[in-house]
């Protein structure tokens, strides 16, 4: 599936249909170019690149690449895939990951708006982002400018996860200023891409990751979009998908509220916070809590070794570091995260494990 996806025109569709005329990935890359081209959807060019794939150097020399850039690349044929997002229709056959998705990314809610955002949009993202998080949602977008990127950062204030959908290859750093936001997403969550590495991010590339932001998510909030926004693409996968829309009411004078408030006269619930979110979707937030409905299951490593460390009597920072074995500037690190994630807190005498309940 990768070297088919090395073609850069075969999306979920054209791989379905590859994959019931020849049976798997490997007999479609093999398969004469007439045979080819009786599928429908594979002309005489599709073909053509198909062939030029089939000697495995560009595969190799893509996995090369990944290896160096520490990046995962799945297919839908591995169980690390993401769960919901195999659901929807023609789901991306492959999936580039520079960080990682984890299982309980799956309880997770996309933030999206207009990259024109208003200082009233990217304040709510980020906001909106930060509760989800605190509510231990993994928040998703798109890291474009204006709302996306303030729904990532939200999300990281709150020392929570966040997915970044990208219209380019993860190895590509677009919109260019957020390169740092980038590596921090990368930290603590992943970027994720259908594309090939070193893919620009061309127009046309950004429609289509739409449906990944809606897929992998239980819902989707827009904050801010006009008439014409990418947002309100996603927000029409999300409904075709089955997921939840939710709309951000604004300023009436405002263009940046026309698309917003036409999805909430369409049926999408108005947002006010987070327990309009919640409510939607039938979660109870006590059932959350600070720690939310994960609690210390969607941890990196190292913060998961500290945690696991700790009871509800104090320990120091020294007692971590022997008992993990993790480096005192590891353990440091980690105990800063955990701080910020509402999992651990100081006590006299070191840091104690926090109970939920103690909120």
């Amino acid at each position: 599936m990768i070297a088919l996806n090395l073609v850069g025109t075969i999306g979920g569709m054209k791989m379905a249909a590859l994959m019931e005329r020849f049976g798997s990935a490997r007999d479609s890359l093999h398969a004469s170019g007439s045979a080819l081209r009786d599928v429908g959807g594979i002309g005489p060019v599709t073909a053509e690149r198909i062939a030029a794939v089939r000697d495995g150097k560009l595969l190799t020399e893509e996995l090369t690449k990944a290896s160096k850039l520490g990046v995962t690349i799945l297919t839908l044929l591995d169980p690390e895939y993401p769960e919901r997002l195999r659901t929807i229709d023609y789901p991306p056959p492959v999936l580039y990951v520079r960080g990682a998705i984890l299982p309980c990314d799956e309880l997770s809610l996309a933030v999206v708006g207009s990259r024109r955002g208003t200082t009233y949009g990217r304040r709510v993202a980020r906001h909106l982002a930060g509760e989800a998080a605190g509510a231990g949602f993994t928040v998703v977008s798109g890291m474009a400018r204006g709302v996306d990127s303030e729904a990532h950062r939200g999300a990281l204030q709150r020392g929570g996860r966040t997915l970044a959908v990208l219209g380019c290859g993860v190895d590509v750093a677009y919109p260019p200023e957020n390169a740092k936001l980038a590596d921090e997403i990368a930290g603590n969550g992943a970027l994720v891409s259908e594309r090939s590495l070193g893919t620009r991010p061309f127009g046309q590339n950004f429609p289509a990751r739409n449906r990944i932001i809606s897929g992998l998510a239980l819902g989707v909030v827009v904050v801010e979009a006009g008439e014409r926004s990418g947002a309100l693409i996603t927000a029409r996968f999300a409904a075709d998908q089955g997921r939840e829309v939710f709309a951000v009411p604004g300023d009436i004078a405002n263009p940046l509220s026309r698309g917003t408030h036409r999805l909430i006269k369409d049926g999408a619930r108005l947002v006010e916070g987070m327990d309009d979110i919640l409510d939607e979707l039938g979660i109870d937030p006590s059932r959350l809590g600070r720690q939310g409905a994960t609690g210390g299951a969607c941890l990196p490593v190292a913060e998961k070794r500290v945690l696991e460390a700790l009871g509800f009597s104090p320990t120091s920072a020294d007692g971590i570091v022997h008992e993990t074995g993790l480096a005192p500037q590891d353990v440091a690190a980690a105990l800063g995260s955990l701080e910020l994630r509402g999992l651990v807190e100081r006590s006299f005498g070191g840091y104690v494990r926090r109970s939920k309940e103690g909120g």
